[in-house]
């Protein structure tokens, strides 16, 4: 027994005992958006946009360069403090943990999303589309009840895969450093959404580079939910030809499924009408599809904590 305890708290699984306490901080613990850091660089990253205007009137070429070195610009001075504090400190681990819970922020999603489901089930439309605003890019002044449901459906999903199980992959690939930093390229990308008309071209670099690091743990994410929700209808999908269209697709097709509602279909972006095709199952949303949809994030996150310890236990073995 002595010896397990020993083996538990090794170098070895360090790593997963810090990912699970941030877990818990995160999800128990209360931090306010105006006082979390990654609110400083959304400030940043919009007070850009008086550039981002000016360069509408440049070329595509340069919008694009313009995009990809204002990226550098804001990251680099960020990423350089953290690796000389890293450094230089006597207890690294703990900064390790600091970089991972400012990293690992989801909790303002599942808030918002039970201000909606409340609302909606007191038939108060205005205050849902308003609590709604917070967690998509869309436009949500028309909406229907059912449409925010939908989109408030789709918004949990595919946050839970980019901003929740893409920063813990990118935490075992490379420590809080490479999570925090997959982090604020994924928040300037949704700052600059080249969904939007005046970033098409500007927010396009940064739209390119997450991609890139959201491919692999986006399909881990919706495979861990399809797991704990429904593995039989959700495996089905993976063999529809709309699921490998783009990474969007493949994870409300795959969810959609598990859960046998449908999503997808499509949206208004600054009065612009975007089409996406419509996957999943076959069933409308209801509103108690939210509170589903919550529920099967926090189980899907057991299964993340599960495969980590089993990683870590794989690498003890290995260095045996």
């Amino acid at each position: 027994m002595h010896g397990l305890i020993n083996t538990l708290l090794s170098e070895h699984f360090l790593p997963f005992w810090v990912l699970l306490l941030v877990v818990l901080i995160e999800h128990y613990l209360p931090w306010p958006d105006k006082f979390h850091p990654i609110t400083f660089i959304k400030i940043l990253a919009k007070g850009m946009q008086a550039k981002v205007l000016f360069a509408e009137r440049n070329s595509k070429r340069q919008q694009k360069m313009s995009g990809a070195l204002a990226c550098i610009v804001l990251l680099l001075p960020f990423c350089s403090i953290l690796i000389v504090i890293k450094y230089f400190s006597e207890y690294p681990i703990f900064f390790e943990a600091l970089m991972l819970l400012v990293a690992l922020r989801f909790k303002d999603i599942t808030k918002q999303t039970r201000r909606v489901t409340a609302a909606l089930s007191k038939q108060k439309k205005m205050l849902a589309r308003h609590a709604l605003s917070q967690i998509v890019l869309r436009e949500t002044q028309k909406m229907s009840s059912l449409g925010m449901v939908k989109a408030n459906i789709e918004s949990i999903l595919l946050r839970y895969s980019y901003q929740y199980c893409a920063v813990i992959f990118w935490y075992f690939i490379s420590g809080g450093m490479g999570a925090l930093t997959y982090r604020l390229i994924y928040e300037l990308s949704l700052c600059w959404n080249n969904k939007l008309p005046k970033f098409r071209h500007f927010g396009r670099p940064v739209r390119h580079v997450v991609n890139i690091l959201q491919w692999l743990p986006s399909k881990l994410a919706c495979l861990s939910i399809v797991l704990v929700v429904n593995i039989n209808q959700g495996t089905k999908a993976l063999f529809q030809r709309i699921s490998y269209q783009c990474n969007h697709l493949f994870i409300l097709n795959l969810c959609g499924a598990s859960f046998g509602i449908e999503l997808g279909g499509p949206a208004y972006y600054e009065q612009r009408k975007v089409l996406s095709s419509k996957c999943g199952g076959n069933r409308p949303v209801i509103l108690s599809d939210n509170i589903r949809a919550i529920a099967a994030t926090n189980r899907a996150t057991w299964v993340w904590l599960t495969l980590y310890f089993m990683g870590c236990t794989l690498s003890f073995l290995v260095t045996r």
